[in-house]
This record gives structure tokens, sequence and C-alpha cells, in this order.
């Protein structure tokens, strides 16, 4: 008889590593979320490294100077391990945990049942030694190979992109609200314990690593930085061509998809399957605003160009819900769905709408953060507009025509996908479940500074309403 895997378990630690930009290795992606879990930034749960791997002498294993396989079986991962093993919750990973407990499908929920119907999750416990360690195969990494990117999305930093040091220096400076200032420091410049925004470049060892692990690979993971414009991306697509291994591998994607280079299609052409998920956060200005400076005719082109990319890519919009468009939301999925394109967020897995996740940092840009009479109005139009919209057209989303008599999906089955109604549901759920508004002062001044060095001051009340207030 199988034992039970615990409810606390993800099957990322015994899949995965990330890394950052400047080359700290993680748990997840989204572990370091954890750590601003408290409305009360200055108060992070676990420390605002919660989850970022640790060598055994307690320095964070950083792709400089520790080899992959010595942070697959570090004490910080065998723990990670152990402690989902016996049902317990790792720091690194509530936030998951948390927004589960409001409804929402989390990051831990769709990749556990990603991977679990691609290996057989009792098999890789079970070759899980007594002290958490395991066979050294890593099927899925992701890469943020720098910091390079053209954007400067307002809920970004200088961490994660270089399109916003110009800004930074000119907005930190004049913070006046500490916490705020301490939610925006930059000191380190990533140059902490060996840490590097160019960790990828002359780094012999890592990439030596990498190809080692290469022939049982599944799958790649290209997030910011923007891989598109980062020419190592583009070499190791070419190496694992020219070794013959693309055919086997699965590569995945967090994009602006701004630019890209002439030939990379015919590269994906070589690959087992394409994700790319394209961020997108709202229609028109508002998206110019929040992924900034992005022009919205070019984004809805490079959308067409997407939807138009061969049979073994998948798009989706992969959406950062905010206080500044979780208000937006009905109009841009109605937009998207109005506009007939036949790829982006595919039923079933993307039930026709959108993919999205909340950003935690800056804090002062979470959802929970709104005053009560905003969440309201926010709340009043899912409920008394978008649902019954989302009813009437259901049959929109699944790709089916109206009109038909017979559907090969049914509105039950829409209805209870785990990415549709029940994911917007718990948007709502997740904003209404704590109140963060004892910080607004900081997101005036936060809001109020960005608008005035970019031009937006006028702007802002017009494009978004609900907001108007705010930034008073």
């Amino acid at each position: 008889m199988k034992e039970k895997i615990s409810p606390t378990f993800c099957a990322l630690p015994w899949m995965h590593l990330s890394s950052r930009p400047d080359g700290k290795m993680r748990t997840c992606c989204t572990s370091n979320a954890s750590s601003v879990q408290d409305p009360d930034s200055n108060k992070k749960i676990g420390g605002g490294e919660v989850g970022v791997v640790k060598n055994d002498d307690g320095i964070p294993a950083n792709f400089n100077h520790t080899t992959l396989e010595e942070a697959w079986n570090s004490s910080y991962m065998r723990n990670v391990r152990n402690m989902m093993l016996r049902g317990d919750k790792p720091a690194s990973c509530l936030k998951c945990y948390k927004e589960e407990e409001q409804g929402h499908l989390s990051k831990r929920n769709w990749e556990t049942e990603y991977w679990g119907r691609r290996y057989d999750l009792d098999e890789l416990v079970a070759e899980t030694n007594e002290d958490g360690s395991i066979p050294p195969k890593i099927r899925y990494i992701d890469l943020r190979l720098g910091s390079k990117c053209q954007l400067a999305c307002v809920m970004c930093s200088p961490h994660d992109s270089t399109g916003w040091i110009k800004d930074w220096k000119a907005i930190t400076p004049k913070m006046k609200n500490e916490k705020l200032a301490n939610t925006s420091q930059w000191d380190n410049k990533g140059r902490n314990h060996g840490a590097s925004y160019n960790w990828h470049k002359n780094n012999p060892r890592f990439w030596s690593d990498l190809m080692d692990q290469i022939p049982h690979m599944y799958q790649l993971y290209f997030a910011g930085g923007e891989s598109l414009i980062i020419d190592e991306h583009y070499e190791l697509l070419e190496e694992c061509i020219k070794r013959g291994y693309a055919k086997g591998i699965e590569l995945r994607y967090n994009s602006n998809a701004v630019e890209w280079r002439d030939d990379l299609f015919d590269l994906w052409d070589k690959f087992k399957r394409v994700r790319f998920h394209y961020s997108v956060d709202a229609l028109g200005e508002q998206n110019d605003y929040i992924r900034y400076p992005s022009k919205w005719d070019h984004q809805v082109k490079q959308m067409w160009a997407l939807d138009n990319t061969s049979d073994n890519v998948e798009v989706t919009t992969a959406t950062t819900i905010m206080a500044l468009n979780i208000g937006y939301i009905p109009d841009f999925v109605k937009w998207k769905v109005e506009q007939g394109f036949k790829k982006l967020n595919k039923w079933p897995l993307g039930a026709g709408g959108i993919n999205m996740h909340f950003a935690y940092w800056p804090p002062q840009l979470n959802v929970k953060i709104l005053p009560q009479e905003v969440k309201q109005q926010i709340t009043d139009k899912y409920e008394k507009e978008f649902y019954p919209w989302l009813f009437r057209n259901w049959y929109k989303f699944t790709g089916v025509k109206e009109g038909l008599t017979t559907y090969h999906v049914t509105k039950a089955q829409w209805l209870n996908a785990p990415y549709g109604l029940k994911r917007y549901k718990g948007l709502i759920k997740f904003m209404n479940s704590e109140d963060w508004s004892a910080r607004l002062p900081e997101t005036k001044e936060y809001l109020n500074l960005v608008n005035d060095q970019r031009g937006w001051t006028e702007k802002f009340p017009q494009v978004f309403p609900l907001l108007k207030d705010i930034v008073k």
C-alpha cells in the first residue's frame, strides 16, 4: 500500500532549483515572497532571504561559488524536504500555503499537479534518504541570467531590471517614509556574499554543471531580467540543439516580449514544447504605466505574432495582480476573450482566461493595501458584473462556437476548472482577507514619486480612476 503524500508536499524541492538575477539559488521563484506575508514588512517572517538556499556554512548558495550538486543536497534543501514529508510548512513556502487558505490556486498546487502528470511522485519521495538527500537529478531549473531588461515595471526594482536603475537613483533619495525607504534599498547592488549580476558570464563551472544535468532535464525556465535580449539564453538553446537534447526538453518563459532575436521561433521549433507566459497586466495606458515604458499597440502586435507560432508553442498572458490593476482585470479578460486569439490561454489549463500571480513586492502595491471602500467597489464589480458575464459567456473561454448543439466542454466543467471562475473568486477573497490599509501613506508616496519622475502626475487619476483618491 502506498503511503499518502503529506498535505504540505510540493514537488519542486524534488525536481527543481531556481536562481535570482544575482546568482543566488532559491527553492523556487516565489519563495522570497514568503518573507513579506506580514503587513509590516519590517517584521518579515523568516527574514528577507527566507527562500534563498543556504550552504552548510550559512552563506547563501550562489552560482558564483556553489555547484548545482552542492546546493541540491545542502542541509537547507534536505530540511525543506523532510519538513514537507512530516506535514510541516517550511518558512520558504508560506506564500503558497497562505494563498491556498483563501481559495487561490497557488504555485505549489499547480506545479505539483503539473509534475504529477509527468512523474510518479510516490517514486520520487521513495528515493528520499532519511537525511532528506535525493539523487542529483535536476529535472527543472529556473535561470535568471542577470538583470538586463528594457522595462522598469512599477512593481519591479533594480534587483531584477537594469531598466529601473535610472529611476531608482532619482526616486529613492526623495523618500521620506521610513518603511518605504527600507523596502526600496539596493545598497549592495547585488554584490553581497560573492553575488554578481554577471554570474552567468565567464563562469565555466556553472555551464559545465548545467550541461551535466541536461541529459535528464525536462524543463528549462527563463525569466527576468529579460531573457529574450540576453545572449547566453540563445547560446544555451543552441548548445542543447547541437548536443541532440532539444527534442526532450520543454522551454518555459516569463517575458515582456518587447523584442526577440529574428531566429527565436526557428530555435523553438527544435524543442519538445515551449510554454510562453507573456507578461501583460492590463489594457492600453494602464499596461503602459505598469510595464513602463512599453507601448500598448506594439504589445498587441507581439501577442498576435506569438499567437501564430508553431503548434509546439503554448502561449498565455501572465498577469501580475496588484492594487493598481485588480479592479480592472475584468476589463482585460473581456477584451482578450473577444479578440479571438486561438492560442492565448487555450482551454483547458488556461481555462481560456489569463494566468495570474500576486505582487508581494513592493508591499505598497499588494492588493490587501487598498482602502475598504475601494475593495468594496472592486468586490461589487466582480460579483455583480464580471461573474454574471462569465456565466453568460463561458463558451468563449473554451474555444467552442456559440450556437453549437453539442459542446466538447460543458458549462459545469468550465465552472469547476482550476484556472477559471474559481481563480477569479480567489482574487477577491485574498484581497479581502487582511487589512493592510495602514500602509497607504507608503503607497501614496511611492506612486507620487513614480508619477513625478515619469510624467504621469496629471494622467494617473484619469487612467486609474479607482485609485485617484490614493494619490491626492
